[in-house]
């Protein structure tokens, strides 16, 4: 038997690593603040490393906006850092 969760409300912060994901020379990682609500149909990413520059910012907010649902994302969530790369979706980069 399986038990079905459901979110209404979340906001969490993870560590996250990408690079083949974005086609970057390099791989970055940054710490990224999600809030999602369920009854305003909202998912919003904002990357808060203050060493990111605000273009890279607005390429990992984009894509994880294009790619990420955030049912999958909160089975993820934890202590460990999140490799995008290793992400089923990130092929579709």
């Amino acid at each position: 038997m399986t038990t079905e969760r459901i979110v209404e409300r979340l906001d969490s912060v993870f560590d996250l690593r990408i690079h083949k994901a974005l086609n970057l020379p390099e791989s970055v990682s940054t710490r990224v603040m999600l809030t999602y609500s369920k009854s305003q149909k909202r998912t919003t990413f904002k990357v808060l490393s203050a060493k990111t520059t605000e273009e890279m910012k607005r390429k990992i907010t984009s894509w994880l906006d294009a790619h990420i649902d955030v049912d999958d994302l909160m089975c993820r969530l934890g202590s460990e850092e999140i490799d995008m790369d290793t992400w089923p979706k990130a092929s579709n980069a």
